[in-house]
């Protein structure tokens, strides 16, 4: 029996040894650059992807490198706008990564997000098409309306002391804006999904919830890049107490899409879950059975929320940094403006120049999905920038890497929302590489379906917030006391970003 453990052993030695001098010196992907730990195992990517900082590591390898870099033994990263294009394209000979279904609450029936069949993902995507569309959002503006109202109201405590004018003149308390953003985000997309809001703003109860959905997303991220993770259920050891809750919170989830269901159309107002009801595919006729509303109640609720307010959160934080700025964009908003209702969908908000500038360049440097989407190479193999990439490797192009590459933007790490303003002298003449690229929302056929209601979000949120305040780094917990523009944001890149702060302090506007 020793004999035996023995020759087992050897041979378990021997097979790694030839495995490894196979990935590093004689895989198809053996010429391409990168750290050699990624080309031998994907726990090199997965570690980061625990940590949170994939996106930073990715844009450190680029930057060794170059262009194209092995982040895994069969995964490459292109940092181009031609990668991009080609890697996400309509007809690019790629489709999902199998590792997608983990982004849905059933196993066998996927979302708009990880369905990997370009057919049903068809049918799902032009469904929600008309979900989201100019028209659809319109119809229930006056849903997400009031919950904005609430985060504003909240901004400001009164709490100063004295006279009516001295408490008005008073900076209120400091306000932690990650968590404020994410529970509007989560009053609004719950509200528009179930025709039931979470409350976040006004009662603790439900505050648990962003927590969650962060810890979803770190692990759906280990779980995409190294499957052996979901596989092998490691995930139910190393984060036993995150998957109970994440657990919990699908239940809580599919107990109120069900009640919203049962109501069908006899609603006092339209929300997003009507509108899924009553659309119907234009090519095939079909249209949602009661599961995929479920699913696509849940996606809705998840995708649709810490993408939005770690984004508005992102553009606090930048904002409060840059204190010209905050005054051109301050100016902008009260002199376009009369009173507050008057902002909402519509040209008056559209003609907003600099604060679409200001929202732009916070997308571009902290974007909300900052890691590469992956695609698996189908059979027949697929060209990306001259190079022939074989099937069955995994490609993909990092948006915060992409999006901070100097060959496309000016200064590239430095907020400069001037950049998007071509009537401006130093604008101008950057104005196309600037879009080639920018990509927030991803690009093709799988770019996000819900990013008018993440937009419209943010718009209106930033303007109301700014035309009723000022707004300052509240100085005793802020980062750097409001001294550095480029100071860090703590962004944490899992399959969307997760956001620490900033502390900010407001009062009302005197002007």
């Amino acid at each position: 029996m020793s004999k035996l453990i023995l020759a087992v052993a050897i041979a378990s030695v021997a097979w790694a040894i030839g495995l490894v001098i196979y990935r590093l010196f004689l895989h198809p992907l053996a010429k391409y650059p990168g750290p050699r730990l990624a080309a031998i195992s994907n726990w090199y990517s997965a570690y980061h992807a625990w940590k949170g900082d994939l996106h930073v590591k990715n844009r450190e390898l680029h930057e060794k490198y170059g262009d194209i870099i092995r982040y895994g033994p069969n995964s490459i990263d292109f940092n181009t706008h031609s990668g991009m294009n080609t890697i996400y394209s309509t007809r690019a000979n790629v489709r999902k990564t199998e590792t997608y279904v983990a982004m849905s609450a059933s196993r066998r029936t996927p979302n708009t997000i990880s369905s990997t069949d370009k057919t049903v993902h068809g049918f799902k995507r032009r469904i929600m098409s008309q979900v989201f569309s100019d028209q659809g959002l319109r119809s229930v503006e006056d849903r997400f309306l009031p919950r904005i109202h609430d985060f504003v109201e909240l901004l400001w405590d009164g709490n100063g002391k004295g006279t009516t004018t001295e408490k008005e003149d008073a900076w209120g308390t400091p306000r932690d804006m990650a968590l404020m953003c994410g529970w509007l985000a989560f009053d609004i997309i719950s509200d528009l999904s179930f025709g039931e809001h979470f409350n976040m703003l006004k009662s603790p109860e439900l505050r648990w919830f962003p927590s969650v959905i962060q810890k979803l997303a770190q692990r759906v991220t280990i779980g995409m890049i190294q499957p052996k993770f979901f596989n092998l259920k490691l995930d139910r050891l190393f984060m036993a107490s995150q998957v109970k809750d994440i657990l919990n919170a699908g239940t809580w989830i599919r107990e109120r899409s069900e009640a919203r269901a049962c109501l069908g159309n006899d609603i006092k107002q339209k929300d997003l879950l009507y509108n899924m009801m009553n659309a119907t595919d234009p090519k095939t006729g079909m249209s949602f059975n009661r599961k995929d509303l479920w699913l696509e109640s849940i996606m809705l609720l998840t995708a649709g929320s810490d993408t939005t307010s770690a984004a508005m959160a992102s553009t606090f934080f930048l904002l409060a940094h840059d204190p010209e700025a905050l005054a051109h964009l301050t100016e902008e908003i009260r002199v376009t403006f009369s009173n507050e209702d008057e902002i909402r969908i519509g040209q008056k908000l559209n003609s907003c120049k600099y604060l679409q500038a200001c929202i732009n360049e916070s997308l571009r440097l902290l974007p909300s999905v900052p890691n590469s989407p992956p695609r698996l190479v189908q059979e027949g193999g697929i060209q990306i920038d001259g190079e022939f990439i074989p099937p069955g490797i995994t490609v993909g192009t990092s948006i915060y890497t992409l999006q901070r590459n100097p060959r496309y933007f000016t200064s590239p790490n430095e907020f400069r929302p001037q950049r998007w303003l071509s009537n401006l002298k130093d604008g101008e003449s950057i104005m196309n590489s600037n879009r080639e690229g920018f990509v927030p929302f991803s690009y093709g056929p799988r770019s996000c379906v819900a990013w008018r209601l993440a937009w419209t979000e943010m718009n209106v949120t930033l303007a109301r917030t700014f035309f009723r305040y000022d707004m300052r780094l509240a100085p005793e917990i802020s980062c750097c006391g409001g001294t550095r523009r480029d100071c860090d944001y703590p962004l944490k890149g899992f399959i969307t970003a997760a956001v620490d702060g900033p502390w900010l302090q407001f009062r009302p506007s005197r002007s």
